[in-house]
């Protein structure tokens, strides 16, 4: 996937192609027949980046102190 991210550049613009990429999968499905398994992989992206978001954030405060 790439180096780490390990400033706030580069973990922002983690953040904002998790973003677009995010909104290119669920743009590219079709509501009438989404499925149970549809949304559960968006689920977990969206949970995932959540995740990496809050990591980010932890570091952006240590930062500060």
């Amino acid at each position: 996937m790439g180096k780490a991210a390990d400033n706030r550049e580069d973990q922002f613009r983690y953040v904002k192609n998790r973003i677009n990429m995010l909104n290119q999968v669920v743009s590219t499905m079709d509501e009438e027949n989404v499925d149970n398994e549809d949304y559960e992989r968006v689920l977990e992206m969206v949970e995932k980046l959540q995740m990496k978001m809050a990591r980010f954030k932890k570091d952006w405060e240590n930062e500060r102190e």
